[in-house]
């Protein structure tokens, strides 16, 4: 299991995974092609490349579904690669960040 700090606007834990990430490979000429699930419902279906690692992937990933909060499963198929793999995450809302105007 391990616990991400997303860009302060969101915090995802990985609670599932069908690879391991650390034998995934990814290059920048890669295409990825992830399936994003909430409530049993697809909500989105990304075309991606450009990313030289996982972490710079799934931060993307994860800052477009920046308005969701709960389990969602992001299924991730490398064309290029020939690997599969899925991730259970739960996102939550950032902590509400209070500004000052002086």
């Amino acid at each position: 299991m391990l616990y991400l700090n997303i860009a302060h606007h969101l915090s995802i834990f990985v609670s599932e995974k069908i690879n391991n990430a650390m034998t995934t490979q990814l290059t920048n000429n890669d295409t990825i092609y992830a399936t994003v699930t909430f409530k049993a419902q697809t909500v989105a279906q990304l075309t991606l490349s450009g990313f030289s690692s996982m972490a710079e992937l799934m931060k993307n990933i994860c800052h477009r579904l920046a308005g969701l909060a709960g389990l969602v499963t992001i299924e991730l198929r490398n064309s290029n690669g020939g690997w599969k793999e899925r991730r259970s995450l739960r996102l939550r809302p950032a902590e509400a960040t209070q500004l000052s105007l002086f």
